[in-house]
């Protein structure tokens, strides 16, 4: 039995958070590490925010994405507290995180930002990687992970005046849909699995967000908007993709929907043949989840260039191509659809990127090892 025991501190968001969450359990199933899941309903208020100058703001707002752990070493009885920071915005940061835990892992990781808040801070900031939701079938406790969810956002939306009725319905209606969400995500056995494409197809499927009052959001939107018509202009036979219908693309890009299904796991049998897929920025220029899902399946990568600082860095001409405008783009799929060889070695080592690097299992491991200082055995 595993002298290493972590501890699963309920979160009070389940969808970024299942990608530790399922490194840990697989990690248990494996006799690495030993599990055990805490019902926690802790507030967790406070956010510092790093601004174009270096100065910190402070700010009472919650940070639900971020997520709470403990790690005991039974063999010497040292416990070490950590925390996995998994928004969008490189700039934000977890003040209960940075206070009381030892280390602190970044999704959105920019040294910029990181400078300056470690410098008072008690936690060790590291890089976290490329992360996507997923999840295992030898998860425990969900019973727990529902009760955390809901009672800690509801605790975050309490405010006792006349609408608390419809505040607490409200609350409990949102994580019902969470709830419901995150039990469609797909195993991690079905990233795992990979066979070389079967098409010579190019694909870029895309979402809205909820509304466009951001200025981020709309230029995200217009990007995305812009590129499908390119490439449905350009490659009108191989291209796949569009927009995933929803009430902001049905109103505003109609004329862009996606002739791919949309369902998650018919979604991913579909990327699977495909052979090029085209990757755009997250919001806040974060890690988009698709770029893992195209490493696991070893796709020819044709992408915009990542912000966010990796534990190991992508390499251009080795894992993927990067493109600067529509003509760089154009051009680097035409390279890869009239060159075999190319493609085959773009394939290999996007897929043994994720096996080293973006695996749950492999990235899990890596940073308890490197808090433990020792490999697990």
């Amino acid at each position: 039995m595993s002298n290493i025991t972590i501890t699963i501190h309920t979160p009070q968001e389940l969808n970024h958070s299942s990608y530790i969450q399922t490194g840990l359990f697989e990690l248990e199933r494996m006799g690495l590490i030993r599990v055990k899941v805490k019902l926690y309903l802790e507030e967790n208020k406070g956010t510092l925010t790093v601004n174009k100058n270096g100065d910190i703001i402070k700010t009472k707002r919650a940070q639900p994405k971020t997520s709470f752990y403990t790690l005991v070493d039974n063999s010497t009885n040292k416990k070490i507290t950590f925390a996995t920071d998994l928004y969008d915005f490189a700039e934000h940061f977890s003040e209960t995180a940075l206070t009381h835990c030892d280390f602190y892992f970044k999704r959105n990781y920019i040294a910029h930002f990181v400078i300056p808040i470690q410098k008072d801070s008690k936690a060790k900031i590291h890089k976290l990687g490329i992360t996507f939701g997923t999840h295992s079938e030898y998860k425990q406790d969900s019973f727990k992970f529902f009760l955390g969810l809901f009672f800690t956002n509801l605790r975050l939306n309490l405010k006792r005046d006349r609408n608390l009725l419809k505040r607490i319905l409200k609350s409990y209606k949102a994580q019902k849909r969470h709830w419901q969400f995150i039990n469609t995500s797909r195993k991690i056995s079905r990233f795992e699995n990979f066979e070389r494409s079967t098409e010579n197809s190019i694909m870029f499927q895309t979402r809205c967000f909820l509304h466009e009052k951001d200025e981020d959001v709309r230029q995200i939107h217009q990007q995305r908007y812009h590129l499908i018509r390119l490439l449905r202009q350009h490659f009108p036979d191989t291209f796949l993709g569009g927009f995933v219908p929803s009430e902001i693309a049905n109103e505003n890009y109609g004329d862009a929907l996606t002739n791919v299904p949309t369902a998650p796991e018919e979604y991913l049998d579909a990327l699977k043949k495909a052979k090029i897929v085209i990757y755009t920025r997250g919001l806040a220029n974060s890690p988009a989840w698709k770029m893992a899902e195209y490493l696991s399946q070893g796709k020819v990568i044709i992408a915009e260039r990542l912000t966010t600082e990796l534990p190991e860095p992508l390499t251009e001409g080795k894992e993927l191509l990067y493109f600067k405008n529509d003509t760089e783009l154009v051009e680097k799929i035409k390279i890869v659809l009239e060159d075999e060889l190319l493609a085959t070695r773009f394939s290999k080592n996007a897929r043994a990127y994720f096996e080293t690097y973006v695996h749950p299992v492999q990235n899990t491991k890596r940073i308890l090892e490197l808090m433990l200082n020792k490999p697990l055995v």
